[in-house]
């Protein structure tokens, strides 16, 4: 049986790693928020408690991840 517009071409279509790495749902808005919110509030109270630096350094580096999510978040609504 043969499809009416031809047989389908072999081979695999590459994934599109741009479509991959833009936030394009409101659970990743959610997520960014969160992880913006807690690696913040976490860095800070490692800072004060004296937990160490370097924690304190990747509780503040999972924030400002966060925030990078909520804005490509927004550019990306706003290409839409």
């Amino acid at each position: 049986m043969t499809h009416s517009a031809g047989p389908p071409t072999g081979g695999r279509r590459r994934p599109d790693l741009r479509h991959w790495l833009r936030p394009q749902s409101s659970r990743m808005l959610v997520l960014g928020i969160c992880m913006a919110v807690s690696g913040f509030a976490g860095g800070v109270r490692w800072a004060v408690d004296g937990g160490g630096i370097w924690k304190a350094l990747g509780m503040l580096s999972v924030g400002i991840l966060g925030v990078l999510i909520v804005v490509s978040y927004f550019v990306n609504y706003d290409d839409r």
